[in-house]
């Protein structure tokens, strides 16, 4: 299961995948803030649905179904626990919605986030498990549904927030792939062949480096988007 630079033994923990969790935390955030509006119960609701929808939800259904367990009874559980957090966070999302006096687009975004939820992690299903179904599920949605939240509408601005978000977790998902399947691999030498026909021995820890840096940085700095739209915005 160490397949990123954040991961131990504990499975469950490894599950909620969580500095990727929080890129679509900031991404509400980035949607309230550019929103300038604040309704606090209702938003603290919606990014605990978020929280428990992609963060444990998403992670567990997906990891249920990838057949990685020998044990049957492990990947019943975690099935279980994936859709129980589904229920959940459908009604904190519920909750969060008659707060915001059951906004129409916000509702819409809600729904879409669950129907996207189940087909890109259920395997009959699995032609939804694309770079373009996550980019506007982790990306795109959770700043529609910040500034939907703060405003109650659409607008200009709540769009070119999404398409940033959403071209942020495209830019990451090509580095996180290509650490994920390396690090999956044996931890010897490997053998890279360049097209002049020479060759090279390479070491697992070298071959990672640069793209895990990569990705710890983008991750960081979606963190920080939040605060330079608050200087920029209240500044």
């Amino acid at each position: 299961m160490k397949e990123f630079w954040f991961m131990n033994q504990n499975l469950y923990y490894n599950l909620l995948y969580l500095p990727f969790t929080f890129l679509s935390i900031s991404y509400v955030l980035d949607g309230l803030i550019v929103g300038r509006n604040f309704i606090l119960l209702a938003d603290l609701l919606l990014i605990l649905a978020y929280f428990v929808g992609h963060g444990i939800a998403s992670h567990f259904i997906n990891e249920a179904y990838s057949m990685h367990f020998s044990d049957y009874r492990e990947a019943r559980k975690i099935k279980s626990i994936g859709y129980l957090s589904l229920t959940i966070s459908a009604l904190l999302g519920a909750v969060s919605l008659a707060l915001l006096k059951w906004n129409l687009y916000l509702l819409t975004i809600g729904i879409l986030e669950i129907a996207f939820l189940i087909t890109y992690n259920h395997p009959k299903t699995s032609f939804m498990h694309n770079d373009a179904t996550i980019g506007v599920s982790v990306g795109a949605l959770p700043a529609l549904a910040g500034y939907v939240a703060a405003t109650s509408s659409l607008s200009i601005n709540g769009a070119i927030l999404a398409l940033l978000c959403t071209l942020i977790i495209l830019l990451e998902i090509t580095p996180s792939r290509f650490v994920k399947h390396w690090r999956r691999k044996p931890s010897e030498p490997v053998k890279v062949v360049f097209d002049d026909g020479s060759e090279e021995n390479v070491t697992l820890k070298s071959l990672i480096e640069r793209p895990e840096r990569t990705i710890k940085i983008m991750v960081i700095l979606s963190y920080l988007l939040p605060v330079f739209l608050v200087a920029l915005i209240y500044g």
